[in-house]
């Protein structure tokens, strides 16, 4: 008996030794940390601030924008200066100022056309008013025409169905 009691203790024994061992790197580790963080800290003070923002920040803009599908939108949007508010096919504006009160407007688009097509534009327009003389003057020729053969072949006619009556 006395020699597994002998072995176990020594067992034990050993496994003491050792953790005793780990537990004194950790130990040196652990200081050798404290000490970069204290030498870190002495060069590098790192300053705690917090900033708590309220409101938005103000800039210099004097109109907010927004899209807005209807006026009731509009309505129930708040604003803190004038706002426009414009639907998202451009056809109606909305501007709502700091009292709530709103206008509408309805959009149209302009298309700027570069000179060359204002002319092209102009002389197609000239060009179909031309047309248009010519074909007014063709019509008049065309029935004074007409009218000159039926004036000329109606007498003819009725001498025709006069001999043919005889």
């Amino acid at each position: 008996m006395p020699y597994p009691y002998y072995s176990n203790n020594q067992y034990y024994m050993q496994n003491m030794q050792d953790l005793q061992n780990m537990r004194e790197k950790i130990d040196r580790q652990m200081q050798q940390m404290q000490q970069l963080n204290q030498n870190q800290m002495q060069q590098q003070p790192v300053p705690i601030t917090q900033n708590f923002q309220i409101a938005p920040n103000p800039t210099n803009n004097e109109l907010e924008s927004k899209y807005a599908n209807s006026i009731d939108e509009v309505r129930n949007t708040f604003v803190m200066k004038t706002g426009v508010f414009v639907n998202k096919d451009f056809t109606s504006l909305w501007v709502k100022n700091t009292n709530g009160d709103i206008k509408t407007f309805r959009l149209e688009e302009v298309v700027e056309i570069d000179p060359k097509d204002k002319e092209i534009q102009m002389l197609r327009n000239e060009l179909e008013r031309m047309k248009g003389m010519i074909s007014n003057e063709s019509n008049v020729n065309n029935s004074n025409i007409d009218g000159e053969l039926e004036s000329k072949n109606a007498p003819k006619l009725s001498n025709r169905k006069q001999s043919n009556a005889k």
